[in-house]
Order: C-alpha cells, then structure tokens, then sequence
C-alpha cells in the first residue's frame, strides 16, 4: 500500500472516530435538552393545575375544569388525580386504562411525569416522549450522510495534502534513480522548498553521498598509491632477473612481500579484524628505529631517539604498530633533505616523529594511508602538521591502564652495548632506563 494511501485511511479513521464521537455527544446534548424542556413545560403545567383542585358533594378532590385548563394542555398531555384508592380523576387525551393504571403506580413508560402531593392525593402531569423519540430518530437517520460525506471529504483531502506534501520526496526519488544509473556520485539530490521532514531526509541522502564520494577518491587514491609503490620494485626486480642477478632480485622480492602484507593489514583493519594487546611502544619503537639507523646514516642524516624512564604500554595489534611506526620512519627518511635530523621521541602513549629540513610535502602515499587506516581501526589518531622547516607526526594510541606481562619485553641493547642515552652514531636518545 502507498503511502498516500495509507494517509488517506489515516485521515478516514480520524474523522471517523472524530465524527463518531461528536455525532454520539451532540445526540445525547440534544436529547437532554429536549427532556429538560419537556420537564420544565411539565412543572409549569403542575403549578398551575394544582391550585384548581376542588372537593365535590362527596368530599373527592377533582380538577375544576375551564377554557384555560384545557387550551394549556397538549395533544399528548395529560393530568391524572390519584387518590388512596386509585387513580380519581384524569384530563386529556387519556391512553387504554392499563397505561392509566401503571402512571398511576409510578411506572413512567413512554411518558415522562412529573407529580406534587396535595393532601391525600397526589397530582401528575405526564407527557408522551413520541415527539421526543421522533427528533432523535431523525438525528439518527441522518448520522450515516454524515460520516459518509465527512469521510469522503476526508479522503480527498488526505489525498491532496499527502500528494503536495509527498511531491519532494517523488522528485528526490526520481532523482537518486537517475543518479543510480548512470553512477554520477558528485551529483546532489533537488533540497525540498520547505525545511521539512522531506528535507531532512534528502540533505541526509545528500551528506551520505558526500561521505561515498570521498571513500570512492580515497579508494581511487589506493589504487593509484598501491600500483605506484609496486610499479617501481616490480620494474627493478624484472631487470634484476633479466641480468642475473639473483640476490638483489631476492632483496627487491622482499620488498614487494612487505608491500603486500601492507596492502593485507590495510584490507583487515578496513573490516576491523585486527586483534590488539598490550605492547610496550618504546621497546617496539627503540627496536625499529636502530634498525633503520644504517639507511639514515647513508643518506646522512642524524636520527635521534628519546624514550621515557619507565615502559609505556599500548593497546594495538603488533604486527599493525610495527607497520605504522616502520611507515613513519621511512616517512621521514625519504622527504627529509640530506643533512637533515629526524627526531623520534615517546611520549605517553603518542609515538612524535619530526623530520627537518624536509621537502616541501611531508609525503601522502601508501605509507601515510597506512598508518592513518591502522591507527583509526584501533581506536587511536594521527596528525601530520608543518613545524618549522619540517613536518611533525604525531600517533597517538589507546592507553592500556594495567598492562600484561604479555606485552613486549626490552630490546636487544643499542650501538656500543647501552639500551638507552647517548648514542655513538645517532645522538642523544635519552636517559638510561636500563636493560
């Protein structure tokens, strides 16, 4: 069913029960009415017919008849005296005497009554509710045009509001329809007249189409990235093997292994399959960076490391730490200008790396894309700033408040024996934290 209508039997039902409701009420106000006016005409009638009670030779109260009394009286009117041993007198167009008899003891019937005690008898006016009953019945007859007409006049009403109200929606429907077949993901659904519901609900189509707009670039940016960063190992491997040269194809091959278990971190952090555990980050940190030492030694530049006083424990996945922190350090190796100083410290659980002089771009390929889409699907952040001369990343990580024994353990001692402090080679990674 549309929903135009369902509006319309919406409306119908509505105006249905309203109309139900009204139509039972204006019957009873009506009814009430006419009872009261009834009851008030009766006690005018009973007022006056009192006083013309008159004994006869026998000493039995009767109505003392006149021109007056009986011009006040109606067709369906009538005036009964009831005395101890029955009903003594009556006036009007009088019903069978088994009707007479049962007013008389008290049984009202089709007739409404009112009476008043004089002496030994007592007095009652009563009126036939023919007229009465005549009114409600034709207010009754007439209730069903009533909900017919008001319930049709209802539907078309519905119809007609819910066709203008519904009209923005058709045309943005029709619109994100065409927008579907020919793919045209930069197009933006019409924005409704009015700020409506409608119009909520296409500016939040529209932001949806936005946010698909940028995950379809940022993917076409991988794609661009990934088939750049391989393009060039593949190219120097092919020549490699075409010349013989086994062992430099065997070191170009596991370059392209480590692209590819890139590429495979970066598809399991996208569905959040990534497990994490408590790591110690400057372990992982210090073991990385003095691996990388000899490759900024040869491009000369100053790498220097400074580490806190006590283990700082992160919550992360190993193998994804290890891929973010090699992805920054080599970051900063290659748009860092030669004699240039790359300074790495920890500090709590963000991971600062800092790389001046740099190059006008502090780098936006795999390596970046890498770190940033590990870190987020582990809860953390990374901001990349000019500083200076240079740029400043910084990774910022979820803390772990009692850390493992589980989580890594120091590692292996730096360059002339020493785990920490000065640095033959590099400088200054600060102070000694022992083994």
């Amino acid at each position: 069913m549309s929903l135009r209508a369902r509006f319309a039997l919406y409306a119908l039902a509505v105006v249905a029960l309203a109309l139900g409701v009204s139509a039972l009420a204006l019957r009873q106000a009506l009814q009430s009415f006419l009872l009261r006016q009834v009851d008030s005409e009766l006690r005018a009638l009973l007022h006056a017919v009192t006083p013309r009670l008159v004994p006869d030779e026998e000493g039995t109260l009767r109505l003392d008849l006149d021109g007056e009394l009986f011009s006040s009286l109606t067709p369906d009117t009538l005036v009964l005296v009831v005395g101890p041993e029955g009903i003594q007198d009556a006036l009007g167009l009088l019903p069978p005497l088994a009707q007479l008899e049962a007013l008389a003891r008290g049984e009202s019937g089709d007739y409404r009554v009112q009476g008043e005690q004089v002496g030994q008898v007592r007095v009652l006016v009563a009126r036939h509710l023919g007229e009465v009953r005549q009114v409600v019945a034709l207010v009754d007859r007439q209730l069903p045009w009533v909900f017919l007409l008001g319930g049709g006049v209802a539907i078309l009403v519905a119809l007609s509001l819910s066709s203008q109200a519904l009209a923005p929606l058709a045309r943005a429907t029709q619109a994100a329809l065409d927008l579907a077949r020919e793919r045209a993901w930069n197009r933006r659904l019409p924005l409704p007249p009015r700020p409506d519901e409608v119009g909520q609900v296409v500016r939040a189509f529209n932001q949806a189409l936005e946010a698909l707009e940028e995950a379809l670039a940022a993917e076409r940016r991988f794609a661009q990235e990934a088939a750049h960063a391989l393009r060039t190992p593949l190219t120097v491997l092919l020549g490699y093997l075409e010349r013989g040269r086994l062992e430099e194809a065997r070191i170009h091959a596991e370059r392209l292994r480590g692209l590819v278990e890139q590429l495979l971190l970066l598809a399991r952090a996208e569905v959040d399959a990534l497990a994490r555990a408590p790591l110690e980050l400057d372990t992982l940190v210090f073991t990385e960076a003095e691996a990388l030492r000899p490759a900024f030694q040869a491009r000369g530049l100053q790498l220097t490391v400074d580490l806190p006083e006590t283990p700082t424990y992160v919550l992360a996945n190993e193998q994804a730490l290890r891929a973010m922190v090699v992805a920054l350090l080599e970051n900063a190796l290659r748009h860092t200008a030669k004699g240039g100083r790359v300074r790495v410290e920890v500090r709590g659980t963000t991971l600062w790396v800092h790389n001046a002089p740099s190059h006008p771009e502090p780098g936006t390929g795999l390596g970046l894309r890498l770190v940033d889409t590990l870190v987020r699907a582990q809860g953390g952040s990374l901001r990349v700033v000019k500083e200076g001369r240079g740029f400043l990343a910084a990774l910022r990580l979820a803390d772990v408040p009692h850390p493992s024994p589980t989580g890594l353990r120091p590692g292996p001692p730096g360059p002339g024996g020493q785990r920490a402090g000065q640095d033959p080679v590099g400088g200054d990674r600060g102070p000694p934290r022992g083994p």
